[in-house]
């Protein structure tokens, strides 16, 4: 037996205007939802081949915050590498500390600073390969590698800067606005 699927998906290769919005959009209505993917990353991005509409995929790490809660802590799982700068920070804390388990507090806008860093990586083909180069890395220099590379970008990219200021401030579906029609401009 199969399923058959009238809409053929394919992996997103490269990432322009559209799809960063859309993706912003869906991060948007995940954050509506109260939930949490914890796994943004180029290989969940894919697009249906008719009409090149984004899709995420890979729900695996997902979860969902209560109507009273803005952070839940759990243990780290999915891709870090494109985790926002608080994040990363901790987890390297937490890696040189000894601890058995690894928590984190997800913010409910976690997903939005990943969604950022992975339009950075997928439409700038010289930051894709010097994080290409970190990835290798054993998992304690790793982290701190991608620590130092978003912080480096944070700091070098007025846009990148200015997008992070903007997400920092999202507490509402509202706040997403300002960062959709900024998103244009890195491009």
């Amino acid at each position: 037996k199969f399923i058959l699927f009238e809409n053929f998906l394919k992996p997103l290769k490269s990432i322009k205007v559209p799809q960063a919005e859309q993706l912003i959009s869906i991060i948007e209505y995940l954050h509506k939802c109260r939930i949490i993917h914890r796994d943004i990353r180029p290989e969940n991005l894919m697009v249906n081949k008719t009409c090149n509409h984004l899709k995420l995929i890979d729900f695996g790490f997902a979860t969902t915050l209560e109507d009273n809660e803005n952070t839940i802590e759990l243990e780290i799982a999915g891709v870090v590498s494109f985790g926002g700068l608080q994040f990363l920070k901790s987890y390297l804390q937490e890696l040189t500390a000894t601890t058995d388990y690894i928590n984190y507090n997800y913010e409910r806008t976690f997903d939005l600073q990943c969604a950022l860093n992975v339009v950075m990586y997928m439409k700038d083909y010289k930051i894709a390969n010097e994080f290409k180069l970190l990835k290798h890395l054993p998992l304690l220099e790793r982290v701190a590698g991608f620590y130092k590379f978003w912080l480096n970008l944070k700091q070098n990219n007025e846009y990148y800067n200015d997008l992070i200021n903007l997400i920092e401030n999202v507490s509402n579906s509202s706040d997403f606005e300002p960062v959709k029609r900024r998103i244009k401009i890195l491009f």
